[in-house]
């Protein structure tokens, strides 16, 4: 029933939106009143559908309803509550309907705050917008092809090949495949919701420009679409800051930004929809730029669609690390993308020539000429990163599996594109509030430059930049701080709301000196004897066996359990052991690295990395693991550090090795050797074997119903066992029986398996008159093994920079959407 009624109010919020949008056609070419009210009815309509559905979606995550396949592809029985409620958007379908749900909430407020002649076009290209992307949960059937995956699909509809279907198509798994270990992050609860607020509310300004566009009103459509546009950059800047810090805290990467496709799909249009913002407030100043303000109105949304197209297409599976798997909607997507283009560009084309034209030419000195080059600059960054995004794609034309770009690529065109809108965001400034000849130019712009310089000459000794590229960057980063600084403290003295624009160029300033500082001069934490030997290599005097120079150093930290390390003469470092927490993933392990001042002063503290198995990849003979860094973040640096290796992750590798050794063994007939260990302990006596150290508690009498009836005495033994440098000991409880059977006197002990490990352990005897009791150990190695583990370790300067620059950009954009949507409001 739970699908019927699922794919019932889909289906039937599919067929209203249908309705809607022609309503609001028919509406916009005739503008009788009763063709809004109906359609406004239909658009509420569907989005009570569509409340009900994704009521019942998260009715069956929360009851574990595996038998769905949304429900088994993305969640399992022990999921917290949390990351079952965000399992809703961990899927196509789920965010999909997220998307849309925003959009219909996005639409209400149109219905209410758009003006005429506007209201009908905006509400008709909104609602044209969720057809498309209703098509793509809709789940219909039409002969060989289904139009949209249904979020309610059952597993035999969705895995019709399965054997294990084919046998028993009522078949329910007992649990699911769970959600990515990846994305068991609080970042990753509020981040995809963020990032569709920002996709639904980029839809606004297109269906502005389009209702422009149609009703031939060429100039008053940007004032009601500005503080939506601003509203759409703050909530795509959110999530790209939620994102980077994700990937900062938890991928082991380093950094907080890769160049992957999926950022790309947020930074395009963030880039486009500033661009836009700009042209928009030039418009509103002057009346001029009003083709480019449409354009990029335009092309921001058809970004959004695009760059959709790219990460859930399937064609860029092999390219990105968080590319959503293909459900088959490559056509849809690409219908739904030329869809929009076409019709933007199209209606743009075909009044082209009615659009108003400007009479003469802006000075360069001008508000309008600086604007729009700034505007054109952010274009041109959001085009290099599309062509590098869609190179896997255009490769295609000339070989068979083209690779995407390195990093290097998008970094050496964007910076340089990024320091010249560093300048002209002053140049832009200065001019659009007082107009300027050269030489008035040149005496305003005296003190900032001024005070750049200096500031600029002490960075670069502070910090020992030998790079003359980087003294560049660090020039111009200074610059739009220092210049936008200054006019913002004009603007605030004659009136506070106006400084939205300079405070967001501020911390496009500062966003670049952090991004300077914490990329380019982080640096590894290292011990003495490992300098050493990086100096000797990079001097040559180091060989391998061959007598060929050694070139790789090392940029590991390795520390023996509880022997501390003074790492560059700053940290005194002890590793002091792991726990295992199993609780929150399989296998899971967290180790304890205490870090303390080398020269007694200042505070300690303890880093916390973790390491576990990738479950969904690994199998019983091969062991796929991540990690999961930790960060002690400061003011001036953090300390970043995840494990690359450990003794505990060697000796489960060995194991799983010598597993599939000992199948292959057995299977051929062969039998390994196993070593034997025996030692004697008396009551809380502890020993150490092996990689374990062991304490007997206590031993006493015990009835068990398992046992034989003949059974004379059967005593228990309790022993503590813990794995060297581990502080989760588990207690076994071996048994030692004595029964009779034909008149004699037999023993029955049993091995007992060591919890996580393939040996064994057996209550072999027990001495009555002295009390000791006799363990016997099979498969446990006899050395003692050192507990070790392997570090990354980085200390990054200023990275709290970068995130004080996304706040400050986040504040200037939302200073801007008060200050316009209060005049658009007093206008209404």
């Amino acid at each position: 029933m739970i699908k019927f009624f699922g794919e019932f109010f889909v289906n039937a919020a599919f067929l209203t939106s249908i309705l809607a949008a022609i309503g609001y056609f028919v509406y916009s070419q005739r503008e009788e009143k009763r063709y809004l009210k109906v359609s406004n009815w239909l658009f509420g309509i569907q989005g009570l559908f569509l409340l009900v559905a994704s009521g019942l979606l998260l009715y069956i995550i929360l009851t574990h309803q595996f038998n769905f396949y949304y429900v088994y592809n993305y969640t399992s029985s022990d999921l917290q509550l949390r990351y079952l409620i965000s399992a809703f958007w961990g899927g196509q379908e789920g965010s999909f309907m997220l998307w849309i749900l925003f959009s219909i909430f996005i639409g209400f407020g149109l219905m209410k705050w758009a003006r005429e002649p506007y209201r009908g076009p905006v509400l008709f290209f909104l609602t044209l917008t969720q057809v498309f992307l209703f098509s793509m949960i809709a789940g219909i059937p039409f002969g060989d092809f289904t139009l949209g995956a249904s979020p309610f699909r059952t597993l035999a509809e969705a895995m019709p090949n399965a054997p294990f279907l084919q046998s028993n198509p009522d078949f329910v798994p007992q649990d699911g495949k769970g959600l990515n270990d990846l994305l068991k992050s609080p970042w990753m609860m509020i981040h995809p919701p963020i990032l569709f607020v920002g996709f639904a509310m980029m839809t606004v300004p297109y269906c502005f420009a389009m209702a422009a566009l149609w009703k031939r009103k060429y100039n008053e459509w940007v004032g009601p679409a500005l503080p939506w546009t601003l509203g759409a950059n703050v909530a795509l800047l959110t999530a790209i800051f939620l994102g980077g810090y994700w990937a900062y805290v938890t991928l082991s990467f380093g950094g907080y930004w890769a160049w992957d496709p999926v950022e790309n799909a947020s930074f395009v249009p963030w880039l486009l929809g500033t661009a836009g913002i700009h042209t928009m407030i030039i418009q509103r100043k002057s009346s001029t730029s009003q083709k480019a303000s449409i354009v990029f109105a335009i092309l921001a949304y058809v970004a959004i669609v695009y760059e959709t197209f790219l990460t859930r297409s399937g064609v860029l599976s092999d390219s990105s690390v968080h590319s959503f798997v293909d459900l088959g909607l490559y056509n849809q997507l690409v219908v739904f993308m030329a869809a929009v283009t076409f019709i933007g560009l199209g209606l743009f084309i075909y009044r082209y020539k009615e659009l108003p034209k400007q009479e003469k030419e802006s000075k360069l000195l001008s508000r309008e000429f600086m604007t729009f080059a700034g505007a054109m600059m952010l274009f041109l960054i959001g085009l290099v990163i599309i062509l590098g995004t869609s190179s896997p794609i255009i490769g295609r034309l000339f070989v068979d599996n083209p690779t995407p770009p390195e990093v290097s690529f998008y970094n050496d065109w964007t910076m340089p594109m990024a320091m010249i809108a560093a300048i002209m965001t002053v140049l832009g400034q200065y001019l659009f509030w007082k107009r300027q000849d050269g030489e008035s130019l040149a005496h305003d712009l005296t003190l900032p430059v001024a005070l750049t310089c200096v500031v600029t000459l002490v960075s670069i000794f502070m910090g020992e930049v030998r790079n003359l590229y980087y003294m560049l960057f660090l020039l111009t980063a200074w610059f739009a701080v220092i210049g936008n600084v200054i006019i913002m403290i004009r603007l605030a003295r004659k009136k506070p709301m106006l400084i939205g624009g300079t405070l967001s160029h501020v911390g496009f300033g500062v966003l670049l000196l952090g991004i300077l500082a914490s990329s380019a001069y982080n640096a590894n934490l290292l011990d003495d004897a490992t300098k050493r030997y990086n100096a000797a290599i990079k001097n040559g005097e180091i060989t391998d066996e061959q007598g060929f120079r050694k070139t790789q150093t090392v940029d590991f930290l390795e520390l023996e359990l509880n022997e501390p390390k003074v790492i560059n003469d700053k940290y005194r470092v002890t590793y002091e052991g792991y726990t295992l927490k199993n609780q929150e993933r399989p296998g899971q392990q967290e180790y304890k690295i205490k870090f303390e001042p080398a020269g007694g002063e200042g505070q300690q503290f303890t880093l916390n990395p973790q390491v576990y198995p990738m479950l969904s990849s690994s199998t019983a003979q091969e062991i796929q693991w991540s990690v999961d860094p930790d960060v002690r973040s400061g003011l001036f640096s953090d300390i970043y550090l995840y494990v690359s290796g450990s003794s505990f992750v060697e000796r489960k590798n060995e194991q799983a090795k010598q597993q599939g050794n000992n199948t292959a063994s057995a299977s051929g007939g062969m039998e390994d050797s196993v070593a034997v260990q025996k030692i004697k302990l008396e009551r809380g006596d502890s020993t150490s074997v092996g990689p374990f150290d062991i304490v007997l508690r206590d031993y006493r009498q015990v009835e068990d119903q398992q046992l034989q009836d003949s059974t004379v005495v059967a005593v228990r033994a309790y022993i503590d066992i813990a794995q060297r440098g581990s502080d989760n000991s588990r207690v076994i409880d071996p048994l030692y029986s004595i029964y009779v059977e034909n008149g004699q006197n037999w023993s029955y002990a049993p091995p007992q398996q060591i919890p996580e490990y393939n040996g064994t352990v057996q209550f072999s005897s027990i001495d009555p008159t002295t009390g000791e009791v006799e363990l016997t150990f099979r498969g446990v190695k006899e050395e003692v093994e050192e507990e070790w583990v392997l570090l990354v370790a980085e200390e990054k300067p200023f990275i709290s920079i970068v995130w004080f620059g996304t706040f400050l950009l986040m504040g200037g954009f939302s200073i801007s959407i008060f200050r316009h949507w209060d005049r658009e409001r007093k206008k209404s």
